[in-house]
């Protein structure tokens, strides 16, 4: 099990912007009537693995990354057994298959997702993390937020409070906030998307954890529909390149 010193939310947000901008352009002309989901399954042939050390807190336990090459971006140099906090991938959404290079200049031709693997918090404080900015409140007077039946099969997460700033002034108010849970009623996803309309081209934050390694993807809003699917095959892609075997 990794460690369980956690970095602030807000630390890790401020890394994540490099992904955002990737849905946006995913959204420009992508018809998403044409999404095809399939399943992932791990690939038995390991002879093209790069390794990647994680390391969230200096002097922590390192996770080990054993990822295809195809999933990095291939204009880089990559070096083997390198050693980060966090690791973008290149992922064709549908398969999460590695992004083809040819269309790596053009990810609006199709349904292209970034995968970030980092270090959060629990989900649940994920989840109130996220609410306190879209409803406006400071980190030292937050509500009691509850959950109720929204689309695709998620909750939202509201408040009977009003918002302590004027919804059309405060930044975070063009964000809905999604969330989804197991049969216990543990919070398992949190979906962060932008408004229709609230900028040319929105997209959609899903974060997710694992017992080694947590993670979001970032996606086109229209790809919501298929957040299910999104979850499953992360998960299952997750699972295939995390190991503690150092």
């Amino acid at each position: 099990m990794r460690n369980v010193i956690l970095r602030t939310i807000s630390i890790i947000v401020g890394i994540l912007p490099v992904v955002a901008v990737t849905s946006r352009s995913t959204a420009e002309i992508y018809d998403a009537s044409t999404f095809e989901p399939s399943p992932f399954i791990c690939s038995s042939d390991q002879s093209t693995n790069l390794t990647v050390f994680l390391e969230f807190q200096p002097g922590a336990e390192k996770v080990r990354l054993s990822i295809p090459r195809g999933y990095f971006d291939p204009r880089l140099k990559w070096r083997d057994s390198t050693t980060r906090q966090g690791q973008v991938l290149r992922i064709h959404g549908e398969r999460f298959t590695p992004w083809p290079p040819e269309l790596l200049p053009k990810r609006q031709e199709g349904p292209y997702v970034g995968i970030l693997l980092t270090d959060y918090r629990p989900m649940d404080s994920v989840a109130e993390h996220f609410a306190t900015r879209i409803r406006g409140y400071t980190v030292t007077d937050v509500p009691e937020f509850y959950a109720v039946d929204s689309i695709l099969g998620l909750e939202t997460l509201v408040s009977d409070a009003p918002p302590s700033r004027d919804p059309e002034t405060s930044v975070a108010s063009d964000t809905d906030l999604y969330i989804s849970r197991n049969s216990s009623g543990q919070i398992t996803d949190v979906i962060t998307c932008k408004k229709p309309g609230s900028v040319p081209y929105p997209g959609c934050r899903h974060y997710m954890e694992s017992p080694l390694v947590d993670f979001d993807i970032d996606y086109s809003l229209k790809l919501l529909p298929h957040w299910q699917h999104m979850s499953r095959n992360a998960r299952a892609f997750v699972s295939c390149i995390t190991s503690n075997s150092l």
